[in-house]
């Protein structure tokens, strides 16, 4: 690859190219041959509109406007770029002459990530756009680096062989990571009672792997259950309170620890922990920011593949013939939630859930169920339900029934018996937070299962449904309610969905919006591209009108 002169690198001649938007053509053509010959591929032109266009058609690197054009100046042009998802993040550089700081403080406002004061020193307009090109490539591959790493760790996590012992569990689990993740502190802590947290496992550069040991200090766990119950964070680390007894975790002398809950269903069972010793290698602030996305993916897995084993839910001859006698008795009935195209609220789809007569939480049932070895039985006799008591399908609308990947590969033949009694089309919904050990596998699985479509539900929880979705290629993705819910109020939100609403258009994948209750919610997804919705605004999962 070649670099062009003076560019140290940071921009190649041939790549992405430095947009320039001036009316005055004196001006830009000045600052055109300056850009040119510091090495960048340069397209100039003069007015917003007509940078709008080329943007459309050329990939641009980044943009530099003046404030004061005709027609769309460059704030206007600043924000529609801002809404758009494949420019949302598009480095943008404002030039101003008015000399009016309220002009600045627009433009910034509007989404610009700089601003060059007219008359332009030339050496500062090319030193500047070659630090934020520099910036964002710098971005994109330390985000590319914790992705792959984190990839990495949950895929072994997936296909660990785990014992039943939750001791044995969390060993192997905190193994696995400690050898994988850059931290120095590693464990895992299971609730005891609704009050007390003991260490199942614990890691730490200095001392190694711990299994086992005391409980927690009452004081400390109360704490660590009060704000696990209330969602994953990230912290600096100040010492133990004095007199506080010490273990694993204060013997590290850490600095930045990111804790998250531990779920087996909706019952929360255990917290991890991962820590680093050294924030001085990243600002505070980006350091908590990886930490906490990290622990919150581990976690996810951790659930999914040892929640069982920590909850100690060990098969007993009593729960296993009360589970039997649930489904021989059939005390569960399907109900069937609309997916909706979001412009017009007309169904596209129905999705099939199941509930209990004793008004047991599915997720709990399930996850009881598979730890006892019925869990294979409960999702078929759930989904042939759903297929017989389905209310009227329409040509072109489909039925979604839930299904585990486990199901799919290990119990594909049984599966496909049921899937062959329905006589309309079949989405099956695979949950983000299920793991997926080998995707070729899964995706030779499901080719065995016939004409049947298949959707990533939860897109967004964690970091395995972006890989599922890449693996697997599915026609259908649904986002996860917690990005959705006031997501019109949320700016954040609606730039990361409306860059998944980009690649699902790009990859001709249906994005449908679960968890929609608000009017305000619908239009702003629908203003950021999401076309299809599901939630109470446009209709609750009911039982079949009989």
């Amino acid at each position: 690859m070649t670099t062009g002169r003076g560019t140290g690198g940071a921009h190649p001649a041939d790549g992405p190219a430095v947009l320039l938007v001036e009316d005055d053509s004196d001006l830009r053509a000045l600052m055109s041959i300056a850009l040119r010959r510091a090495g960048f591929r340069t397209i100039a032109t003069g007015s917003g509109e007509a940078a709008l266009e080329t943007i459309a058609v050329e990939e641009i690197g980044c943009v530099v406007s003046d404030l004061g054009l005709p027609g769309m100046n460059g704030v206007d042009l600043v924000r529609a770029l801002r809404r758009r998802p494949e420019t949302s993040t598009l480095p943008f550089l404002l030039m101003t002459g008015s000399g009016d700081a309220d002009s600045v403080i627009e433009g910034l406002d509007a989404g610009a990530d700089d601003f060059l004061a007219k008359p332009v020193r030339l050496e500062e307009l090319i030193a500047r756009v070659r630090a934020h090109l520099r910036t964002q490539a710098a971005w994109t591959e330390v985000v590319g680096a914790e992705l792959r790493t984190r990839a990495d760790a949950i895929q072994a996590i997936g296909q660990l062989a785990l014992s039943g012992d939750p001791e044995k569990a969390a060993e192997a689990v905190v193994t696995e990571l400690a050898r994988r993740i850059a931290s120095e502190f590693v464990g895992v802590y299971r609730l005891v009672d609704e009050h007390r947290l003991q260490p199942l496992a614990t890691w730490n550069a200095s001392g190694g792997l711990r299994r086992g040991g005391a409980p927690l200090a009452p004081a400390r766990s109360r704490d660590l259950i009060r704000r696990a119950r209330e969602g994953p964070w990230a912290e600096r680390i100040t010492g133990p309170e004095p007199g506080q007894p010490t273990d694993a975790f204060w013997d590290a002398q850490l600095d930045i620890a990111a804790v998250a809950p531990i779920y087996a269903g909706d019952e929360l069972v255990a917290i991890l922990s991962i820590a680093v010793v050294d924030a001085s290698i990243q600002p505070a602030p980006v350091l908590q920011a990886r930490l906490l996305a990290s622990a919150i993916d581990y976690a996810s897995v951790l659930g999914v593949v040892a929640g069982a084993a920590i909850a100690v839910r060990l098969e007993s001859a009593t729960e296993r013939t009360a589970l039997r006698r649930v489904l021989a008795g059939g005390a569960f009935f399907p109900v069937y939630q609309p997916i909706v195209l979001l412009r017009t609220g007309d169904p596209v789809g129905y999705e099939a859930l199941t509930r209990f007569v004793d008004g047991t939480p599915p997720d709990v049932r399930f996850a009881r169920a598979a730890a006892v070895g019925l869990g294979f039985d409960f999702e078929l006799a759930a989904i042939e339900a759903a297929i017989a008591l389905a209310p009227p399908i329409k040509a072109g609308e489909f039925l979604a029934v839930n299904v585990s990947p486990d199901l799919v590969m290990r119990a594909d033949r049984r599966l496909r018996r049921v899937l062959d009694q329905a006589h309309v089309r079949l989405v099956l919904e695979v949950t983000e937070h299920a793991p997926i050990a080998d995707y070729g596998a899964f995706r030779r699985a499901v080719a065995r299962l016939g004409e049947v479509e298949i959707s990533i539900d939860d897109a967004g929880a964690g970091y395995a449904s972006l890989r599922h979705i890449l693996e697997i290629g599915p026609a259908w993705v649904k986002l996860d309610m917690t990005l959705t819910r006031r997501i019109d109020g949320d700016p954040l939100r609606q730039a990361l969905v409306a860059g998944l609403a980009h690649f699902a258009g790009r990859s001709g994948q249906g994005l449908v919006a679960e968890g929609v209750e608000r009017q305000e919610e619908a239009d702003t997804l629908a203003g950021i591209g999401v076309q299809f919705a599901q939630g109470y605004l446009f209709g609750r999962a009911e039982p079949r009108e009989t």
